[in-house]
């Protein structure tokens, strides 16, 4: 009984030297991110602490991440980010519980990859939103960059940049973007009409300040939402049937109680097939209603 109390207190005594080790030999701006209170939903889910630092300043910060895989060997975990603005001081983090990128992808599946150790400490270039990749070409060269874990870009129009987060979904549509106001406060979500949903097939007209966003629903069903950077002033009461599924999803009760929003729905156009026969419609919004054209 007393040999496995003295072993259990030695493996005990081994871990947390271990554990004071890799703290220890962390590089400063990794010894920072230890410092940053994570949220009590974060905790608990994993014992594998990673750090990375790009390399380049993007948009003025210095970024920084301590990245908590599920698992040694796991390609996703939960993550805080911190962004510091060299020139100014500002900073704020980010807090994901579902993160991975094309930059951690380089680690969990490379050939040698024999799990994720705490204490690991990583240096990635960070891929330009301007990097070519299929989604450009096919898309007017949109300002999104598919291998692109975060950007800074003036979604909203308003003259400041916003931060985009890529979720590095790699579906159909490519990744979905997560926008988010830049204040002295942290981070503020923007969760209304068109910006809740962002994915790399929508297109983004920056010099006429426009919004398509794409909907699809198999091969055969598409609709095409187009806003306007204007002043939401008005809501939709008289709305058609529409033939597709994807039009469908225009939430009109969302889209009313955001009143006030920057962005207004201008046309939809769908196209669509079914037992019913091809349907191409185009409809335009007047004042509160849509109408079929």
């Amino acid at each position: 009984m007393k040999k496995t109390l003295y072993m259990a207190i030695i493996g005990i005594a081994v871990v947390l030297m271990s554990s004071c080790s890799h703290v220890d030999n962390l590089p400063e701006w990794a010894k920072r991110l230890n410092e940053i209170l994570i949220p009590d939903y974060m905790q608990g889910n994993t014992q594998v602490d990673v750090y990375f630092k790009y390399n380049q300043l993007v948009n003025g910060y210095e970024v920084t991440a301590k990245w908590m895989p599920y698992d040694r060997f796991s390609e996703t975990g939960v993550v805080v980010m911190n962004f510091l603005n060299k020139n100014t001081g500002m900073e704020f983090q980010y807090f994901g519980e579902k993160y991975q990128s094309s930059d951690t992808d380089e680690i969990s599946f490379a050939k040698d990859f024999n799990g994720h150790k705490s204490g690991d400490v990583h240096y990635f270039n960070y891929t330009s939103p301007d990097t070519l990749d299929h989604f450009k070409e096919i898309n007017g060269n949109s300002p999104l960059g598919y291998y692109t874990p975060f950007q800074f870009l003036d979604i909203d129009f308003d003259g400041k940049d916003e931060l985009l987060m890529s979720d590095w979904n790699r579906g159909k549509a490519g990744n979905d973007y997560t926008v988010f106001k830049l204040s002295e406060n942290g981070l503020q979500k923007i969760d209304y009409i068109p910006l809740d949903r962002l994915t790399n097939v929508d297109r983004i007209d920056l010099k006429n300040e426009s919004l398509t966003i794409v909907e699809c629903d198999g091969a055969s069903d598409r609709a095409e939402f187009y806003y306007s950077h204007k002043e939401r002033k008005e809501g939709i009461i008289d709305a058609p049937e529409f033939h597709s599924v994807s039009a469908r999803r225009l939430n009109v009760e969302m889209y009313n109680k955001e009143l006030g929003s920057p962005f207004v729905l201008d046309s939809i156009k769908e196209n669509t097939v079914s037992a019913d026969g091809e349907y191409r419609t185009t409809y335009i919004v007047i004042g509160s209603k849509i109408v079929k054209v």
